[in-house]
């Protein structure tokens, strides 16, 4: 019994370290004055089932991490957070605890992981961050697509 209790709890360990590694957290808020642009997911393209949000809709969380994402690429990019568009916020579900942007060595829940996929524009290039419906944002360099079929509840 102490064995099953100790592997549960090793697991449920791993479920809420995720990928904290990666994490973004600024610390301060930064508002942005970018008006967000969501452009509908047409069934017919492929591309994963996702369910749109915006900002301030039905989950107010989603605004924080849309905010420390754009803070935290207008740092990466030197620019200011008013060159930074948000294009779509949109609930997903990912394939594991990684959020779908895994890094090599590391180790995630295999669970499936509801969360966010928030796109950004600087310029004329795009950004991905994977968030959680926690308070974790992730840039992801080589993105995993989310689960299909699987919208995240939003």
């Amino acid at each position: 019994m102490r064995i099953y209790i100790s592997f549960i709890l090793f697991w449920a360990s791993l479920l809420s370290a995720g990928c904290q590694t990666n994490a973004v957290d600024t610390g301060a808020p930064v508002e942005s004055t970018a008006s967000p642009i969501v452009e509908p997911i047409s069934p017919n393209t492929g591309e994963p089932q996702m369910t749109p949000s915006l900002p301030g809709s039905s989950d107010p969380g989603l605004k924080n991490l849309v905010d420390k994402a754009i803070a935290d690429l207008a740092q990466r990019l030197a620019v200011s957070a008013e060159e930074i568009v948000l294009l779509d916020a949109t609930g997903v579900t990912w394939p594991d605890g990684s959020l779908g942007c895994p890094q090599e060595g590391m180790a995630y829940a295999q669970v499936l992981t509801p969360g966010y996929l928030i796109r950004l524009r600087s310029g004329d290039q795009e950004f991905e961050y994977h968030a959680s419906r926690g308070t974790e944002v992730v840039y992801c360099e080589n993105p995993m697509p989310p689960v299909e079929g699987t919208p995240g509840d939003v």
